[in-house]
């Protein structure tokens, strides 16, 4: 225990003096010590932004290496990573597939689509949902761990379709599909 004591004894004394020895240099080179304090924090904050960007080209990079080869079919495009907003708001009409990347379902829609890509009406976008998937799933009304198809018109969203509430996908899922774009028909249909 004596020896903790002793350690941490040394510790201090020699913080103290670190601290004696900057303030001394401080107060000697004031216009240098604001500017190296300045140049530390400069090199901080550059450091702090090049980490967020470098991550976001990381998880693009992993969605092109590794999601991306895994969609099949023509009809299904893959969508960049968080640019899903931007993508939507930009165009008049657009579908997608919000799902996980891996599991059952996914690998029932994929061999649906895979069969009757050709009985498609229009091109699919899919959003793999791997990070973030909390906010992803408040922003649009949707659960992260299950596959939904929703179809925006001008940015808002005008009709979904949930994979796991379809009775029989082998023989609905298409015809849903290409129904799904057909958004007012339900209205007309209750008038």
């Amino acid at each position: 225990m004596e020896r903790f004591t002793q350690l941490g004894a040394a510790i201090k004394q020699g913080a103290v003096a670190i601290y004696n020895d900057l303030e001394k240099w401080f107060s000697a080179n004031q216009r240098r010590g604001i500017l190296t304090f300045v140049g530390i924090i400069g090199c901080v904050a550059l450091f702090s932004l090049s980490m967020v960007v470098a991550q976001a080209h990381i998880r693009q990079s992993e969605y092109e290496e590794i999601i991306h080869p895994q969609v099949t079919g023509t009809r299904i495009k893959p969508l960049d990573y968080d640019q899903e907003d931007d993508f939507i708001a930009k165009k008049k009409a657009v579908s997608v597939m919000f799902a996980p990347p891996h599991g059952d379902q996914r690998n029932k829609v994929d061999a649906i689509l895979a069969g009757q890509n050709d009985d498609l009406n229009r091109d699919f976008y899919y959003y793999p949902l791997v990070y973030n998937t909390v906010n992803i799933g408040k922003k649009y009304g949707i659960d992260p761990t299950k596959i939904t198809f929703v179809f925006f018109e001008k940015g808002v969203e005008k009709n979904r379709l949930e994979f796991s509430k379809l009775e029989e996908p082998e023989t609905a899922l298409i015809p849903e599909l290409n129904r799904l774009s057909m958004w007012n028909i339900k209205t007309i249909d209750e008038k």
